[in-house]
C-alpha cells in the first residue's frame, strides 16, 4: 500500500513538473518582449536561490558542510544551470526553435548513456526503442521549422548539442552523488551560482536596466523564478532520487506537447494534425521506454528513501 502510494505521489510530481515547465515556454515568450533573454535568466536563477535559501531557513534544515555537497553544488550551478541556459539562448540567434526542440529531445538518449556509464543503470533495447520513437514525435511536430543557416546555423546546432550534453552529465551526476540530500537544500547555491554566472555574461553583452522592466515583464521574471525554478527543479531533484534517471529525462519529450497546447489556448497557436501525431509518438515512445513485465515489477526492488539533512 506504502509502495502504491508513494508511486502515485511520483506520478503526481512528475506531471506537475512537466506541466509547470510546459507552461514557461509561454511565459519566457511573453517575458522577452521586455527584457533580454540572459538577462531575464539571470534575475529569474538569482530569485529562486533567495526563494530556496528562505525555504530552507523557515524548515530550519541544515547545510552539509562536506566539501563533497559545495563541489556538487558548484557543479550544478554551472553545468545544470548556467552553461545549458548560455548555450541555448545563444543558440537560437542562429537556428530556429524547432531545431531546438528537436535536438534537445536526443537528451534522454544521452542521458541513457551516461547513466550507463556512471550509475550502472541498464540500457535496454525498449528504452532505446522508446527514445527513438519520441525523439521522431518531437521532429514530426517541429518538422516544418527546422532551419539552419550558414555556418552560425552550425555552430548554433552544436552549441545546442552541448547544451544538451552538460545538462544530461549533470543530471546523472546528481543521480549518483545527490541522493542523501533534501532537494531544497541541494538547490539554493546551485541558482545563485548560475544566476551570478549568467549575469556575468548578460551585463557586458546585453546592458538591460531591470529597474526600467514593466509590471508583465517582472511577473514574467517572478512566475518562473517561483514556479519554473524553484518548485520545479525541486521536483526534478526530488524525482531524480526516486525512479531511473533515464525515465526522468523523458519530460524533454513532455514539455513541447504541453508547451504547444498551452500557446493553443491562450496564443492562439495553431495545432496541426501533424502536431497531434507527433504527440501521438511521443506517448507512444514513452509507453515502449518504460513498459515492464508484471515478473519485472515484481522483481524490481524499490529506492532507498530520502535521508534529510
Amino acid at each position: 500500500m506504502r509502495l502504491a502510494s508513494e508511486r502515485a505521489l511520483i506520478v503526481l510530481a512528475y506531471v506537475s513538473m512537466c506541466a509547470i515547465w510546459g507552461s514557461t515556454w509561454m511565459m519566457i515568450k511573453i517575458g522577452l518582449r521586455g527584457a533580454p533573454p540572459l538577462t531575464a535568466v539571470g534575475l529569474r536563477f538569482v530569485l529562486a536561490g533567495a526563494l530556496i535559501a528562505t525555504l530552507v531557513a523557515l524548515r530550519r534544515l541544515r547545510y552539509p558542510r562536506a566539501r563533497r555537497f559545495l563541489a556538487l553544488s558548484v557543479f550544478l550551478g554551472v553545468c545544470h544551470m548556467a552553461t545549458p541556459y548560455v548555450l541555448v539562448y545563444w543558440a537560437e540567434q542562429h537556428i530556429s526553435s524547432g531545431l531546438t526542440a528537436v535536438l534537445y529531445a536526443t537528451m534522454p538518449f544521452v542521458v541513457a548513456v551516461l547513466a550507463r556509464a556512471v550509475v550502472g543503470d541498464a540500457l535496454t533495447a525498449r528504452k532505446l526503442v522508446g527514445i527513438v520513437i519520441g525523439v521522431a514525435g518531437v521532429w514530426f511536430i517541429f518538422a516544418d521549422s527546422m532551419q539552419v543557416g550558414g555556418r552560425l546555423g552550425i555552430l548554433g546546432v552544436c552549441a545546442v548539442l552541448l547544451s544538451v550534453f552538460f545538462a544530461s552529465l549533470s543530471t546523472v551526476v546528481l543521480k549518483k552523488y545527490g541522493k542523501e540530500y533534501n532537494p531544497l537544500v541541494m538547490l539554493a547555491l546551485p541558482f545563485w551560482v548560475g544566476g551570478i554566472l549568467v549575469l556575468a555574461v548578460a551585463v557586458p553583452s546585453e546592458q538591460s536596466n531591470p529597474f526600467t522592466y514593466d509590471a508583465r515583464t517582472w511577473g514574467t521574471i517572478v512566475y518562473l523564478a517561483i514556479l519554473g525554478s524553484g518548485i520545479a527543479f525541486t521536483l526534478l531533484f526530488w524525482i531524480i532520487q526516486r525512479i531511473d534517471v533515464t525515465v526522468a529525462s523523458y519530460q524533454t519529450f513532455i514539455i513541447p506537447v504541453i508547451a504547444m497546447f498551452l500557446g493553443w489556448v491562450f496564443l492562439d497557436e495553431a495545432v496541426t494534425a501533424r502536431v497531434t501525431l507527433g504527440s501521438a509518438l511521443i506517448l507512444a515512445g514513452i509507453a515502449v521506454a518504460t513498459w515492464r513485465r508484471t515478473s519485472e515489477v515484481r522483481s524490481a526492488t524499490p529506492e532507498p528513501t530520502l535521508v534529510s539533512k
